[in-house]
């Protein structure tokens, strides 16, 4: 008798879901700026022939709304959905998931995003994930979304999920037991193979653009999530980069956001995107968006931002004591800071200096010394909650630091050195004093304009202010 042929499932429909927030302040003033890494995700899928016979749609609800994430879901019946997870959708998008796979069992659920992480997913709130993730990306999803939706529609009818998914390379696959690693996904060769929704027509017109120019990051704060070790992946082309900024130029985008972890921090990736420029001309004409490392900046960077449109550009100072930075692994050229800034200066319209407070072993007293010599320089101050974030604090602090943070938004709560009602009143006091300055603010974050701009002196020099209620707002981070 002639062997049966064997049934595989037959990938049709491909769901993509992510939930871009809200802007805090509305301080982009209307600009549009959407989502980049699902875009990355979805090209990958839409320009792999393999998969083309499969309908690939992005979900983006801008709202957190579980109800109507399902409803539109259940709509296009998907038999793989993939998760976006940031901090601010962890929440309703995990709903999302579970009532997805409740109501469509068979249907393979993937998670990635800078939140997709065993460790955020055994927090409390989110467990079990075997009731509703079949497998977690937790590195550069391009390759593993197109080789997860290959295995699913060559496998047999008849395999589960988790046979099928342990097939797949680089996956943390969820069991009763716990995770299970399927093995170490080797780094990609040559970047310029990720394909680019810019190139393929997959972004919106007019809106912000986005520009990446290499992965990973040489440093490793422990603060910081690009601080992972095992993420550098070597920098995209000047031929690349040059296709990208034409495509953004078609794009009609406004300004252009440097997605790296900073503009000097992989010098062939700055080459490239500087020849790339000089071809194409379109930073010229648009704003740039980047951060920058203070230590590390050259004439060469200089003269590149001096030849593009009105730059915003991000510098992390983040502590002033040098202890605390060693402490956490944070790299600082405390006597070069200010000198950095009078560079750049010259060549920026608007500089930030970004600050931290918060952080494992750092004091009230200890941040406001921080915070006051930010207040002395000629820039825009931002300060920052510590968030207690995956392959950052949450993974890589130390227990001795004793760390108490929301499960849902990853505030600190508090940790040696702050107590809990000493960041409690550290928010108070920066709502008062960013609206005594004509700042502005949104649930993480305050911002001080520069000096000349501010309308009152900041009061931050004394710890015995009687806490403020600004708007009648919670204290409650």
């Amino acid at each position: 008798m002639p062997e049966m042929a064997t049934l595989t499932r037959k990938l049709t429909r491909i769901a993509f879901v992510c939930m871009t927030p809200e802007v805090d302040s509305h301080e982009h003033r209307g600009v549009e700026l959407p989502s980049y890494g699902i875009h990355r995700i979805l090209a990958a899928v839409v320009a792999d022939p393999e998969l083309a016979d499969a309908e690939s749609r992005l979900f983006d609800l801008e709202r957190d709304d579980a109800d109507a994430y399902v409803d539109a879901l259940t709509a296009f019946e998907p038999q793989l959905i993939g998760v976006s997870l940031f901090v601010w959708s962890a929440k309703c998008l995990i709903e999302v998931a579970r009532r997805m796979k409740k109501r469509f069992p068979d249907c393979t659920i993937i998670f990635g995003g800078p939140s997709a992480r065993p460790a955020v997913l055994d927090l409390a709130p989110y467990r079990k994930a075997i009731d509703y993730v079949d497998a977690v990306v937790t590195r550069d999803g391009e390759q593993a979304i197109c080789d997860i939706a290959r295995a699913i529609q060559n496998a047999s009818a008849t395999v589960d999920h988790h046979t099928t998914l342990s097939s797949v390379v680089g996956l943390e696959l969820p069991t009763p037991l716990g995770w299970k690693n399927t093995g170490l996904r080797p780094k990609l060769q040559n970047l310029d193979v990720i394909a680019s929704p810019y190139q393929m027509g997959l972004m919106h017109y007019g809106a912000v653009g986005y520009l990446e120019s290499f992965r990973g990051c040489p440093m490793n704060c422990t603060f910081c999530e690009w601080g992972a070790p095992d993420i550098a992946q070597g920098a995209f082309s000047e031929d690349y980069l040059t296709r990208e900024l034409e495509a953004l130029a078609a794009h009609d985008a406004p300004a252009v956001f440097n997605v790296d972890a900073g503009l000097n921090l992989n010098a062939q990736a700055f080459r490239n995107l500087v020849a790339a420029e000089k071809k194409v001309g379109f930073l010229k004409k648009s704003g740039l968006w980047c951060e920058i490392y203070p230590s590390k900046i050259t004439d060469d960077h200089l003269e590149f931002l001096s030849q593009c449109g009105p730059s915003y550009l991000g510098v992390g100072l983040q502590s002033f004591n040098p202890e605390l930075l060693k402490r956490m692994q944070r790299p600082y050229g405390r006597e070069r800071f200010g000198p950095a800034i009078e560079q750049l200066s010259k060549v920026a319209y608007n500089i930030e200096v970004q600050i931290i407070f918060g952080l494992p072993t750092d004091t009230w007293d200890g941040f406001l010394e921080t915070l006051n010599y930010a207040l002395s320089l000629p820039v825009t101050v931002r300060v920052y909650h510590c968030l207690v974030l995956p392959d950052a604090l949450l993974t890589r602090g130390k227990a001795e630091w004793q760390m108490q943070f929301d499960p849902f938004t990853l505030s600190m709560k508090s940790c040696v050195g702050w107590s809990e009602t000493e960041l409690l009143d550290m928010r108070d006091m920066l709502s008062r004093e960013t609206i005594r300055c004509g700042g502005s603010s949104g649930q993480f974050w305050w911002s001080f304009p520069p000096p000349l701009k501010r309308l009152a002196i900041p009061n931050v020099s004394s710890r015995g202010f009687v806490p403020a209620r600004i708007d009648g707002s919670l204290r409650s981070a």
